[in-house]
């Protein structure tokens, strides 16, 4: 990506990160026009990491970079204040064109194939996928689902009743197409998913 964007006169690569917590520190030392953001990462992904750039009043402008094709990735980037949206696969005229496009703030940037109204297959949802679905009571719930607490002690802890316990549970179950705590202790490990 760096060298592809070498080749353009209007735009230059400032910094190159690889990790949430080298972000911050370089967006504050080099203060670029537009951010690229792969949401796909490990410890906190794009989209949170999108939240709490706005939550912080930065306004740098930011180009989703994904091999996620789905509406509701593509959405859920838009409500948190992404700028535009391409796929990894693009081609170097279609970055050009994002870069362009959010740089002159001509609302939100569409890259060749994204898809629009596409709803999101549960079949071939992975693991990032599944995992920016939970909400935070739920990801409450599955650390201590996966510390090996049962229904009432979870509920007590978290000063809710016993059935509330069981209703996120069956839906962190379903989201993660999971049907056991067995199941489940695996699918977060493996995904990374807390």
């Amino acid at each position: 990506m760096r060298s592809i964007i070498r080749n353009f006169t209007d735009f230059q690569v400032v910094d190159a990160v690889n990790s949430y917590s080298s972000l911050f520190p370089s967006l504050e030392k080099h203060s670029p026009h537009i951010l690229l953001l792969d949401l796909n990462l490990p410890h906190k992904n794009g989209l949170e990491i999108l939240q709490e750039l706005r939550q912080k009043g930065n306004a740098v402008k930011v180009l989703i970079l994904t091999m996620y094709n789905k509406k509701t990735i593509v959405n859920r980037s838009i409500a948190k204040g992404a700028n535009g949206f391409l796929l990894k696969n693009c081609s170097s005229e279609d970055l050009l064109d994002g870069l362009k496009h959010v740089s002159r703030e001509d609302g939100f940037y569409y890259g060749e194939g994204v898809v629009k109204d596409e709803k999101a297959d549960p079949l071939t949802q992975d693991g990032f996928y599944k995992r920016i679905q939970l909400t935070p009571r739920e990801k409450e719930i599955i650390k201590h689902l996966c510390g090996g607490n049962k229904v009432p002690d979870i509920a007590e802890a978290m000063h809710i009743s016993p059935l509330t316990v069981e209703t996120h549970k069956k839906n962190i179950y379903r989201k993660l197409g999971v049907d056991s705590s067995v199941k489940l202790v695996t699918f977060v490990h493996e995904n990374r998913l807390l």
